[in-house]
């Protein structure tokens, strides 16, 4: 038994996080210009380290024109500011139709315009002014390169893996660099593919040539062997990110998963139950996942109750059918059944469907209590169940009772 979904929504969720987009500085002010020998020397001496030092590319002039030099720097401070994105877009059209704006004056224009759209959450557009940016052709190595690999990783979160790997060989072919975080997209990809041998190659080739462990690597290398149905891999990855982040709810709540793919439920327990106890088990994901695997173990019916009403108590668990039908199996198949039949009342009256009524027909149907049976039955043929034969039964059952003539004195 697995707990589908939550390996699965951690890995999309760091996968997430390492394209996010970044943030644009404004990290040279083109208001002002001074050809002096002192400034230019001044200048050189300030420049940012070469970040891609074998790049064949030789580096562009970045000249900008005296006249949209303060007006790039404004736009370049919009980019930074939350909800101004179509301001940015705006303003960045009317610099671009500039007859003044040459090729690098365009290349930080549709720079701030591709940031614009991505962070309104337009991927299409974004995508296609970065790649505007880049075919001016004039940013620092620096600024070309990095643009690049966000590109890439936009592309392949865009659902064009093989143009965001083209991309990133691109990258890799200018600069004469392969380096460990580039095996991480290419593991992504591979992943998306669900080529997961070749994914798991690529983590761990990332993971072996960095110097500190990549969490989100570790986290796709552990989703990759999990796929591969490799538990032993993943269990030893997963343990290691949750020996050095004991507090992570997503490392948490990924073990489990993989202790149950490799039938470890006593140990997929113990880890969630020590979470609840310290708290960390706090949304409803977490809370379903222990209580439905306290339902698969004979005996620790009762454990899987309680947690589901502690669930209910906090409000991390919604009043709903699926959560009463659940609590009601589990006082039922623990001989609580006073509880259980209340706890089908409470599913049935707020289920669209007539399941939890056939359940509650069939208690009364084993406790004799003919009427009360019927009525159930009948409620959830009217509600609608997967097998009606079911409740025609009990009715019919019910009605042969009710014709027995009573016995003699």
């Amino acid at each position: 038994m697995q707990i589908p979904g939550i390996l699965k929504k951690a890995t999309i969720a760091l996968a997430v996080l390492v394209i996010a987009v970044p943030v644009v500085q404004a990290q040279q002010d083109f208001s002002t210009r001074d050809s002096s020998q002192s400034s230019a020397k001044k200048h050189a001496k300030d420049a940012p380290a070469p970040q891609f030092p074998n790049a064949t590319r030789a580096e562009p002039d970045g000249a900008v024109s005296a006249a949209l030099g303060k007006p790039i720097n404004d736009l370049l401070a919009l980019v930074n500011v939350h909800g101004h994105e179509d301001e940015v877009i705006a303003t960045g059209e009317k610099l671009a139709g500039n007859p003044a704006a040459k090729h690098y004056e365009h290349a930080v224009i549709y720079q701030a315009m591709g940031y614009a759209y991505l962070n309104k959450g337009d991927n299409p557009d974004g995508i296609t002014y970065l790649q505007k940016s880049l075919a001016e052709d004039a940013l620092s190595n620096n600024d070309q390169y990095q643009l690049m690999l966000l590109l890439s990783n936009r592309q392949i979160a865009a659902g064009q893996p093989d143009a965001g790997l083209a991309t990133l060989a691109r990258v890799v072919a200018e600069t004469k660099q392969d380096k460990p975080e580039y095996d991480g997209i290419r593991g992504r990809v591979f992943y998306a593919k669900k080529d997961y041998s070749a994914a798991a190659q690529a983590f761990q080739k990332a993971l072996d040539g960095s110097a500190q462990p990549d969490p989100v690597a570790q986290q796709m290398l552990m989703a990759s062997y999990f796929e591969l149905k490799q538990p032993e891999r993943a269990e030893k990855i997963g343990e290691d990110i949750l020996h050095a982040h004991p507090n992570d709810k997503d490392a948490i709540a990924n073990l489990a998963t993989v202790y149950q793919q490799a039938g470890q439920s006593d140990k997929a327990v113990a880890l969630l139950e020590n979470a609840r106890k310290r708290g960390l088990l706090a949304d409803a994901d977490g809370y379903r996942a222990l209580y439905v695997l306290y339902s698969k173990i004979k005996g620790h019916e009762n454990d899987g109750a309680a947690v589901i009403n502690e669930g209910l108590q906090k409000g991390i668990l919604q009043p709903n059918a699926e959560v009463y039908t659940a609590l009601a199996d589990d006082y039922y198949f623990s001989d609580h059944v006073p509880q259980a039949m209340d706890a089908y009342k409470k599913a049935d009256a707020v289920s669209t469907d007539g399941e939890a009524a056939l359940d509650l027909a069939k208690i009364y149907h084993n406790q004799g209590q003919a009427s009360e049976a019927k009525a159930e039955a009948e409620r959830a043929l009217q509600k609608g169940v997967k097998h009606p034969e079911e409740a025609r039964g009990i009715i019919d059952h019910a009605g042969s009772v009710q014709r027995k003539p009573a016995k003699k004195k």
